[in-house]
């Protein structure tokens, strides 16, 4: 038996996972097609654009800490060469350009791609949204209170 060539960039195209990848300046340089669906949002609205630039923080919530701990978290994984796991984070996504953003919560990973060279070439940042799991668990508590 001899084994299929593997087409990887099906493979990442595919995944369940929603995941973007990010060069060390944090430029969005390719996505796959879960992050789009859970995103909202076409790949040429995103490919080539600045992370903070294509999802910035809510600006009707002075207090939104979304930029600042993604930031946090992709600058200690360039200084580090290691993974990190953010912790539940608050992160409103704006709706395709309209300027109205949606509450969401999500649950991240940053981790480092190396290249030939051994330094961090790419950051794969992958998500999973868990905006549903928190309202259902903040329903529960006020249910309890």
């Amino acid at each position: 038996m001899t084994i299929p060539e593997i087409d990887y960039m099906a493979v990442f195209q595919n995944i369940p996972s929603p995941v973007l990848l990010l060069t060390p300046d944090f430029v969005i340089a390719d996505m796959n097609l879960a992050y789009l669906r859970v995103a909202g949002r076409k790949r040429e609205e995103l490919l080539g654009r600045n992370i903070f630039v294509a999802f910035p923080d809510n600006p009707s919530e002075p207090s939104s800490t979304g930029v600042r701990n993604l930031s946090a978290s992709l600058r200690h994984v360039l200084a580090t060469g290691e993974p990190d796991s953010m912790a539940l984070q608050k992160y409103d996504v704006e709706l395709s350009g309209q300027g109205v953003f949606k509450e969401r919560y999500w649950s991240p990973v940053n981790a480092p791609v190396f290249g030939p060279d051994g330094r961090v070439a790419l950051i794969v940042h992958w998500v999973e949204e868990v905006s549903d799991l928190v309202r259902q668990f903040a329903a529960a508590l006020a249910a309890n209170a």
